[in-house]
């Protein structure tokens, strides 16, 4: 079965220290401030036939011990960017067959640390050549307990929830020979009604790669000729794939304006942007 909650998820916020702070006295018990697991995503362009291998750290803050399962996942994302998760190789753009987490089991004391080697493999065939993903979950495991029946009876049903939580982590792998330089727009509009405007943007990928994306739009008011420039958001899209996004328009003045939406990424030489006049009444 999939752990239930398959984001990366913290169960308790862990506080640094902050810089400057006074010296703590080396007798006085660690406070507990939680569990953390880094880095919280890979980025890999790794060559056909390239073996490397990676450190994950698993931190456990606290005064209680913990243990934590290693297992990866496929998943697939619709246009919209959500994700469903498939059993590991799976995915048409598999990751996880070619990657090995030692170990798979980890025990750790209160307040130890713990790496787990992840070794990447990628083959040297066909199916090297191209991009590929997977997620790998840190997944808490939690002893059941024995339940007590208040009232023992033939009829009494017993239930219990045993809390646990699991932390994410993405893996993103793209040869240094795919194209990942076909992200194009497909919709640029002003949606509008009683109550709200929006900018919406929609671009998909039509290459083979994974793009790491910049977008933003430019807005002009053609009467005054006063620019600005609306929230730059940063996304990754994959191959096959749609995103959209809108750009709310509070505080806008009315007039007529010229918006330009742009979209920037890593390893294109050009930019892609669309032009959209619209008037604000």
């Amino acid at each position: 079965m999939f752990p239930l909650k398959l984001v990366s998820i913290l169960l308790f916020m862990a506080v640094g220290a902050s810089y400057g702070q006074k010296k703590s006295n080396k007798n006085a018990p660690r406070k507990s401030t939680g569990v953390s697991v880094a880095p919280a995503h890979f980025h890999f362009n790794h060559k056909p036939g390239e073996i490397k291998s990676y450190d994950i750290t698993v931190n456990n803050n606290t005064s209680i011990p913990k243990e934590f399962n290693v297992n990866m996942y496929d998943f697939n994302m619709n246009g919209k960017g959500k994700s469903n998760f498939l059993p590991a190789g799976a995915g048409k753009y598999s990751l996880s067959s070619w990657m090995n987490a030692s170990p798979s089991f980890i025990e750790l004391k209160a307040f130890e640390t713990k790496k787990v080697k992840l070794t990447v493999s990628v083959p040297n065939t066909e199916e090297g050549n191209k991009a590929a993903w997977s997620i790998l979950m840190v997944e808490q495991v939690a002893p059941r307990k024995s339940l007590l029946k208040p009232n023992a009876s033939e009829s009494t049903v017993a239930l219990g929830v045993v809390p646990t939580f699991a932390f994410g982590i993405f893996a993103y792998q793209n040869p240094p020979n795919v194209t990942d330089n076909q992200i194009e727009f497909t919709d640029f509009q002003l949606k509008a009604n009683d109550t709200t405007k929006n900018l919406y943007l929609e671009v998909q990928n039509t290459g083979n790669g994974i793009a790491y994306c910049t977008s933003y739009i430019d807005l002009t008011n053609l009467g005054t000729g006063v620019q600005q420039r609306l929230k730059v958001k940063k996304f990754t899209i994959l191959p096959e794939l749609i995103r959209d996004f809108s750009f709310p328009l509070k505080g806008i003045a009315k007039g007529k304006y010229l918006a330009v939406g742009v979209l920037d990424y890593e390893n294109s030489d050009e930019i892609q942007a669309a032009k959209l006049e619209f008037e604000i009444n």
